[in-house]
């Protein structure tokens, strides 16, 4: 297993539902990569994703739920675009700690889920730190399987 640390391990946009498919497609065509798309009925997302790429785009499900709120809420206030930088931690917990004691709020942890067509490249765990230049800071402790990323040494 390989985790990305103390650098961006992927970018993430929010879009409509019901344009989530042309946004796909475009960053498809300009990328030359496939989003592997997977619905979370549990927290009312889908999420089109390119591990190796670091691509990720997602979108509310038109009914609200507990955890999409505030998905929903991003795209009345700000629209399509960026929404997130997930950025590679080696530890969260201290991560979470340190930005806790300097008035940071460290949002509710959100893993993988077993039935995600990618859950055999990665185990995922993340936590968004509040709002910050118009997206969020989302702190990423996710574990690789061998060969999904491949990062030249320098």
């Amino acid at each position: 297993m390989r985790r990305i640390v103390n650098h961006v391990d992927h970018v993430a946009w929010i879009a409509h539902y019901d344009s989530i498919e042309s946004h796909v497609a475009q960053i498809e065509e300009l990328a030359g990569v496939k989003l592997d798309r997977f619905e979370r009925e549990d927290a009312g997302i889908l999420i089109c994703v390119n591990w190796e790429a670091g691509l990720e785009i997602l979108a509310p499900m038109p009914a609200r739920t507990e955890f999409n709120g505030f998905l929903h809420e991003h795209l009345e206030q700000k629209g399509e675009g960026l929404f997130s930088i997930v950025f590679g931690v080696d530890s969260m917990a201290e991560h979470k700690q340190r930005l806790e004691a300097l008035g940071h709020r460290v949002g509710p942890e959100l893993d993988d889920h077993p039935a995600s067509p990618w859950h055999h490249k990665l185990v995922m765990r993340e936590r968004m730190v509040g709002p910050f230049m118009g997206g969020h800071f989302v702190l990423g402790e996710i574990d690789y399987a061998d060969g999904v990323i491949s990062i030249d040494d320098f």
